[in-house]
């Protein structure tokens, strides 16, 4: 029997938060949770805000999807009390999967670690019916097998490059992130939070649809200038 099904059956503490992916399929090596093409956004979103901003903010969330571009220990909470934050997600047009640092110097194990916190999440709210898009984040390459099999192919998918795209030699990282990625998953569009603003880039932008989302640090900062009429 799986853990996952263990901790169902069982009236014991799940201390391992296996109730996040009871009910899934999962990966043949990792085992990380598979997530399915029915939970997933067939519409790439009208607005995009990091949740830290928009937990606290007030507004009609019904149009916009929330994502964690930003730092880990803005969203931390979301993992340690997952069940609290449903009726917010439920407010909102959808939910891009949890962007967890992955570093390449990280231990082996706590990267497959942060993959698994991003897919097993993004399979809570998916199967709580909050539509969601997966999040394309893994570390060295040779751990990317086994977790781009968690991720339907034909479907919308999601990348953040804000803070990653500063200097030549990163831009020749994303060209090899998404030359590995795209001919794996076939997505119906990509959802950019960001920007691919490079001619390497142009090959794929012919085969493939891009969708960008000016950074919620970006548009704060212009509306402020707006308003002080500078």
């Amino acid at each position: 029997m799986h853990f996952t099904k263990y901790f169902k059956n069982k009236e014991i503490n799940d201390s391992f938060q296996a109730f996040l992916a009871t009910e899934a399929q999962f990966t043949p090596v990792e085992e990380y949770p598979i997530l399915p093409a029915k939970m997933i956004a067939t519409n790439p979103p009208h607005k995009i805000m990091p949740f830290c901003k928009a937990i606290n903010s007030g507004r009609d969330l019904s149009d916009t999807f929330i994502c964690t571009y930003e730092d880990d220990s803005s969203f931390k909470r979301i993992q340690q009390k997952p069940k609290r934050y449903l009726s917010f997600f439920k407010r909102t047009a959808g939910l891009i999967g949890f962007d967890y640092s992955v570093l390449s110097n990280m231990p082996l194990v706590k990267q497959k670690s942060q993959m698994n916190d991003n897919l097993s999440l993004t399979y809570y709210y998916g199967s709580n019916n909050i539509p969601i898009i997966p999040n394309v984040r893994f570390g060295v390459d040779e751990l990317a097998e086994d977790f781009l099999l968690a991720i339907p192919k034909h479907s919308l998918i999601a990348i953040g490059v804000h803070g990653f795209y500063k200097h030549k030699f990163e831009k020749y990282e994303w060209y090899c992130f998404l030359e590995h990625i795209l001919p794996l998953l076939q997505p119906t569009g990509v959802v950019v939070y960001g920007n691919l603003n490079d001619k390497i880039f142009d090959p794929f932008k012919k085969c493939y649809h891009f969708h960008y989302y000016t950074p919620w640090i970006y548009t704060n900062y212009h509306r402020e200038a707006k308003k002080h009429g500078n």
